[in-house]
C-alpha cells in the first residue's frame, strides 16, 4: 500500500513538474509569477534611489508632526514595462501614503520581469522611507 502510494505521489510530480516547465508562466503560493529576471527601474537601482531622492518631497503637515515610517507601494509592472494597479500595500499616513503613491505615479517605465526571453507581468513591492532628520539638541 505504502508502495502504491509513493508510486503515485511520484507520478504526480513529474507530471506537475512537466506542465510547470512547459508553461509560459510559473506560479509560485498566493498567485505571484516566478521570474527568472526581476524588473528593473531604467538605470539599475541606483538609477531608483535617484529618482526618489529627487522627486520624493516630505509634506509639510506630517514634517511638522514629526511623522515619519515607511510606505509600502505595490504595484504591477507589465510586459511592456508600464506600472500599472499602484496601490499602497502598507502605509504611514494619508499624507505620507499620498506622496509615496504621487512619486510612483511619476516613475518611466520599467524593463519587464522575463521568463526566459519572454518578458512577463510581475507584481512589485517598493518600500519608500520618509525619515525627519535628527533634532539638534540644545
Amino acid at each position: 500500500m505504502k508502495t502504491t502510494r509513493l508510486i503515485i505521489c511520484i507520478l504526480i510530480l513529474s507530471i506537475s513538474a512537466g506542465k510547470l516547465y512547459s508553461q509560459d508562466r510559473v506560479k509560485a503560493g498566493f498567485g505571484v509569477t516566478v521570474v527568472q529576471s526581476q524588473p528593473q527601474f531604467p538605470g539599475g537601482e541606483d538609477s531608483l534611489i535617484s529618482f526618489l531622492k529627487n522627486n520624493l518631497r516630505y509634506p509639510q503637515e506630517a514634517k511638522l508632526a514629526w511623522i515619519q515610517g515607511r510606505v509600502f507601494v505595490g504595484f504591477l509592472i507589465d510586459y511592456t514595462g508600464k506600472i500599472k494597479d499602484i496601490k499602497v500595500l502598507s502605509g504611514v499616513n494619508q499624507q505620507l501614503d499620498d506622496e509615496a503613491l504621487r512619486v510612483v505615479h511619476m516613475m518611466p517605465e520599467w524593463i519587464p520581469g522575463k521568463i526566459g526571453e519572454t518578458n512577463v507581468d510581475t507584481r512589485y513591492i517598493l518600500p519608500i522611507e520618509f525619515i525627519m532628520p535628527k533634532r539638534n539638541k540644545e
